[in-house]
Formats: C-alpha cells, structure tokens, sequence
C-alpha cells in the first residue's frame, strides 16, 4: 500500500460539527479533545457541537488543528501511513505534529500562543490603521499580482497567499483593496473577491509578532522530524529542529507560499495524496496546480474508512 501525502487545511476551514464522527468512532481522538480542551480551557466537543458560527470563528485555529490532527490519529489507527506532511498556514503546525517534531500537547500550546500574538496584532493594526480586509484574485500569479502592488504603491496592501498560478490572496487596508480592483481587472484578473477575513495575516502587519513567537518556540521541546516535512513559507524541507523553529515563527509575517509546496509534490511518485482534515479547499488547490492525481478528502470517518477498506483490497 502506498504511504499517503498527507495535506493539512488552514484558517477559514473551520464548520460545525468537524471531527464529531471521528470523536464517536475512535477513543484515541476522544482523548486528543480531552488534551485539547484541558489546554484552550474550552470545552472543544461542547463548541464543536453545539456551539455557534461566533464562538467556533474566536477558536478557530484551535478547533481546525484539532479536526485535522484527529483526521491523522484516525488514519494511522486504521493503518493508513502518511510519510509526507505539509500544511496550509495554520496547519503547517499539524504537519509537524504528525512528522513528531513536537507532541500534542506542545501543538495545542503553540496554537493557544500563535492564536493570541495574531488577534493581538490584529486588534492593533485596526486600532490604528482602519478597516482591515483580504481579496482573491483569481486569474494572475503572484509574480504579477506582487509586481502590480508595486506599482499601484497603495498604503498598506500586500500580496499574503501564492495559492495557485491563477490564484492569489491580497490583504491590508480595506481602502487600498477596493482601490486595487479596477487595476487587478484591467491586468487580466478573471474576478476580484472580497474575502470574509479581517486579519492582516501573512503580511508585514504581523511583523511584530514573530519575534515574541520565535522566543517562546525556543523554549519547547522539539526533535528533528521522522518524516518528510514541506514548509509553506517558501517550499522548501523543514529537515531539524532549527529549521523548523525559524519557520513557523516567521510564516506570520510572511507570504504563504502554496504553489512551491505543490510543485515539490508534483515531483514525488508513488504517494496518494489527501487532504486531512475539514473541507476540500486544499482539495481544489491541487487541481489548480496542476496535480495530475487525484487529492482524496480525508476528514470525515466515512471517507477514512472507505478509503482504508480500498486499500485492503
């Protein structure tokens, strides 16, 4: 049987009742909600299934690295390997979980400090600057979309997610964006998106986050990695400890590289490729790279267990 890629959502993946079926199928993911909530001080099952759109968005980062880390629990439980981990942002931070660069517990300690220094940031770029927003553009490449913000020289407007070769996010002040969208369309831009995310994340607004982070990251246990690791920030393997330290505290600040982790991937043979975890955005982010197989979703427990009585077979 093959080993599975296996591909980690981030922030805006987050749904109700996520993870619930794999809470009543598996005592091990049970136990990881336990170590969860003990952590975040927050009953996670209660909020998963019960909770409202509000209260699941204020815990979001917490509550999708616990969809996507129960979703990898689940698969090794049913035998299914996976022996390369990437993940998008946020779950950059899963994909070392599962490669044992860290615990758990380590895991959802960083999630609850990561999560804090980002509002933090967040909160004070609105207070001072203004309205805070992001927008796809879909239909240009970062190169373009990075080159035309130069150009324009709006205040404060950044390109934060290389998704795709035709897809890419932009965020800052919300002035500046709805001032971009003409010039976006006239380059070629198919469409233009406002996104529902207020966050400056992944652009110099966090800048001032990634030092405080990098030092209280220096002060957990960490190991050098069983497994292939991708980072999203620039693509390229994340091999010790080191390395691992100094890019998950500066992917903060800086662009999510998507379209170099796909084209490394695109590179490897002999993999199924899944995402693990809620949703299917990553799912369709393989296709607009270009991956010529087939991105499986694995988050639920009827897709894990039909994909692990296939391979059986």
């Amino acid at each position: 049987m093959a080993p599975i890629i296996a591909l980690y959502p981030g922030q805006g993946s987050q749904k109700q009742g996520m993870a619930i079926d794999l809470y009543q199928a598996s005592a091990k993911v049970r136990n990881l909600f336990e170590l969860a909530s003990d952590i975040a001080r927050r009953n996670l099952y209660a909020l998963l299934s019960e909770g409202s759109e509000e209260e699941l968005t204020a815990h979001a980062q917490t509550a999708i690295t616990l969809a996507s880390r129960s979703a990898q629990v689940r698969l090794a439980e049913l035998g299914i390997q996976s022996h390369v981990h990437s993940g998008f942002s946020l779950g950059e931070l899963s994909a070392y979980a599962s490669a044992n660069i860290f615990n758990d517990e380590t895991l959802f300690t960083i999630v609850q400090r990561r999560t804090a220094l980002m509002d933090e940031m967040s909160a004070r770029a609105r207070e001072t600057l203004g309205e805070l927003g992001m927008a796809a553009v879909i239909g240009l490449d970062y190169q373009t979309v990075h080159q035309l913000l130069l150009e324009l020289n709006l205040p404060r407007l950044y390109a934060a997610n290389d998704n795709a070769p035709n897809q890419v996010v932009v965020s800052g002040l919300s002035e500046s964006i709805a001032r971009a969208k003409a010039a976006f369309l006239e380059k070629g831009a198919k469409r233009f998106i406002p996104l529902k995310v207020s966050g400056p994340f992944h652009t110099p607004f966090m800048e001032e986050a990634s030092q405080p982070f990098r030092t209280f990251l220096d002060e957990l246990e960490m190991t050098d990695p069983k497994d292939l690791v991708i980072s999203s920030v620039d693509g390229s393997p994340i091999t010790n400890v080191r390395q691992a330290r100094e890019h998950l505290s500066q992917q903060l600040a800086r662009p999510v590289r998507w379209t170099a982790v796909m084209q490394r991937i695109n590179t490897m043979a002999g993999f199924d490729i899944a995402e693990v975890g809620s949703g299917t955005v990553l799912s369709g982010l393989c296709k607009n790279n270009g991956i010529q197989s087939s991105c499986l979703s694995l988050g639920e427990e009827t897709t894990i267990q039909a994909y692990a009585k296939e391979r059986a077979v």
